[in-house]
């Protein structure tokens, strides 16, 4: 494959602010050759600028270098740097020609100053205009694909290569396996936290973003079985129309030619006598049970056993590993997890003890992923579960909780436990005894049958439960408050003032800001100690529930309501108007300040507020007197 272009990145390019400083490098010089021109004359300003490109050029040219002797290819340099700084100086000089004779050569300045300008311009445009070509060209040549492959962890084994091939351009795909994924003894995973343990069992063998070559036409893959002895190349025709292209939408920043397009995420599995499934989640690309093996020399098969050994720890030694081969090899776990992907079972699954914003995220021994929601009752044909993941709906998605489950176990338990139910329904039962994940009960029913699953192991994000914890505990809280105060309305308005004001209390010391709790003690103090007393109290309701605009525009309605009562309708309009400022969506508001106007006898402002009012639809009986009379009060009904 020597021959073939694989993907290339192309680096992106910035205008960067380093250009100024050779610039100013360049300014400075010219301004001191002016200064030389105008003042002392032509030679001396030629003079300085061979002196500082001899300077300059031996810092550069001989820096790091330990032998500083003159070469021809220095001088050069020299030369070339100076013709250089006295073309950038020519500038200078027809300025000073004209200072002193008036004369100015037209052309030559037009000449001069296009070439200053033009090469920087010329050349940044073919920089930016090239990087741009080049990304053009990548996207029209590459598709992207997120590319994941898998194998059984104890199916130990030497990925040579994995290569999607267009054999008629000579593109080839960019996947660069590493095979150092360590294999960790029993004892290595015992001595690790549950998330590390579970990350590498469940450790992909390479995962990342691939360059895929449109029309492809080739897949290739080659690997060495350690565990079977056996080498496996395979060059296989590659049916690219399978393939649904999708636009990148991503980055937001770049052009749409730029991001190409790509497939869905795409999966490889390898398993046991050179089979291996190729596919993504619109379709099976390539699926094979098994191929033929190639052979290659013992001296190549014992470099990839080297080479893969090195990447363990505990079976680093030639010993321990030999060890390890020859118990899987008698195990035959491998060939019972092969088999296991492919069996599906009519199963549904019920959990009880947690909140019930809950819903649960499956990944099933066919490495599906789907949910099922706390209410779902939908029996069909499944792949059994292998991790459960616990997902709580709050302000955000909180994945907190892994269930990770041996289906090998799980398989066996059902088998060997309900053989005559297995093709029945299957009921797997999650019950969180007291909320607490780690008393978790797994049961699995079949008709009258019920028994216990202990083969499992729980994973907890304690960052993410925390976070969960936090908010549930202010969402009880929050209940919590909203029934007592409730209730204490329910005592006022019964005129059970003392068990209104126990729960007032009761809200005060749960939570000391919680502004409707004031609004709530305000209408009792009324109430029970009447007008003067609550009226003395007002600013320190108002204070109380300025935090939360709603209820503190609620107590400033509540003031001017009370006033209206008492007749007082000059004082009430403030709290009226206060109220409104507050919370200019309340028409009630609006209302209650047309209202003021209408009995203080101020028909135009009445007739304003209430019609504002019935724009915003509000509908009262008092509403609809002041506009019938048009703001105008009939003081014989009143």
């Amino acid at each position: 494959m020597k021959t073939y272009r694989s993907y290339k990145k192309v680096d992106p390019v910035y205008f960067s602010g380093e250009i100024f400083f050779p610039v100013g490098l360049l300014c400075a010089a010219a301004l001191i050759s002016y200064v030389l021109l105008y003042f002392i004359g032509l030679g001396f300003a030629v003079f300085f600028n061979a002196a500082l490109a001899w300077c300059g050029y031996f810092y550069f040219y001989y820096y790091g270098r330990s032998r500083t002797g003159i070469t021809l290819e220095f001088l050069t340099g020299v030369f070339l740097l100076t013709a250089f700084l006295l073309f950038a100086d020519y500038g200078v000089y027809a300025l000073v020609q004209y200072q002193k004779t008036t004369l100015f050569n037209g052309l030559y300045f037009s000449i001069w100053l296009t070439i200053l300008l033009g090469t920087p311009i010329v050349y940044y445009t073919y920089y930016f205009g090239s990087h741009y070509y080049a990304k053009v060209r990548l996207a029209n040549t590459y598709l992207k694909a997120s590319f994941s492959v898998y194998h059984d962890r104890e199916h130990l084994m030497y990925i040579d290569s994995i290569a999607f091939i267009n054999s008629g351009k000579h593109l080839i795909s960019d996947i660069e396996v590493e095979n150092n994924i360590p294999f960790y003894s029993d004892q290595e995973l015992a001595e690790m936290e549950i998330s590390s343990k579970y990350y590498h069992l469940q450790q992909s063998a390479f995962s990342g973003l691939i360059h895929i070559p449109f029309d492809t036409d080739r897949f290739e893959i080659s690997w060495y079985s350690i565990i079977e002895d056996q080498y496996y190349k395979i060059n296989i025709p590659f049916p690219f129309n399978k393939l649904k292209l999708e636009e990148e939408k991503y980055p937001l920043n770049e052009s749409k030619n730029i991001r190409g397009q790509k497939i869905k995420r795409t999966y490889l599995h390898i398993y046991l006598n050179g089979g291996f499934k190729l596919y993504n989640d619109d379709t099976v690309l390539l699926d094979f049970s098994t191929n033929k093996p190639t052979e290659i020399s013992e001296e190549e098969k014992n470099e990839k056993i080297i080479t893969h050994q090195l990447s363990h720890k505990y079976y680093n030694s030639k010993e321990h590993f030999s060890q390890l081969i020859e118990s899987i090899r008698k195990s035959n776990n491998i060939q019972e997890r092969y088999e296991l992907k492919d069996k599906s079972v009519v199963w549904n699954l019920e959990f009880s003890g947690l909140d019930e914003n809950h819903y649960l995220e499956i990944t099933d021994t066919n490495f599906r992923n789907y949910k099922i929601e706390k209410a779902a009752a939908e029996i069909s044909p499944r792949y059994l579960p292998k991790k459960i993941t616990f997902v709580y709906r709050g302000s955000y998605l909180f994945p907190w909780l892994k269930l990770h489950i041996n289906t090998q176990k799980l398989n066996q338990f059902i088998e060997q436990v309900l053989p005559d139910d297995f093709e029945n329904r299957v009921l797997f039962s999650l019950d969180f005894k007291d909320s607490n994940p780690k008393d978790l009960v797994f049961t699995i029913s079949s008709n009258a049958k019920k028994v216990l699953f202990e083969d499992w192991e729980i994973e907890i994000d304690e960052y993410r439960k925390k976070e969960m914890d936090e908010e549930l505990l202010e969402k009880r809280m929050d209940n919590t408050k909203r029934t007592l105060l409730k209730e204490g309305w329910d005592f006022v308005f019964a005129k059970n003032y003392k068990a209104a004001q126990k729960n007032c209390e009761a809200l005060q010391v749960i939570d000391p800001q919680y502004a409707s709790a004031y609004f709530l003690e305000a209408r009792i103090l009324w109430y029970t100690k009447g007008f003067e007393i609550w009226y003395s109290k007002r600013d320190y309701f108002i204070a109380k529930t300025e935090h939360e605009p709603p209820v503190n525009a609620l107590i400033y309605n509540n003031y001017g309501c009370i006033l209206d009562r008492e007749l007082r309708y000059e004082e009430s309009l403030p709290y009226f108007e206060k109220a409104i400022e507050i919370n200019p969506k309340e028409p009630i508001f609006v209302c209650n300040l047309g209202e003021m106007y209408y009995k203080l006898k101020d028909p135009a402002k009445a007739l304003k507020e209430a019609r504002k009012a019935k724009m915003m639809g509000y509908e009262s009986d008092m509403l609809s007197e002041i506009l019938a009379n048009k703001g105008v009060i009939d003081l014989i009904n009143h």
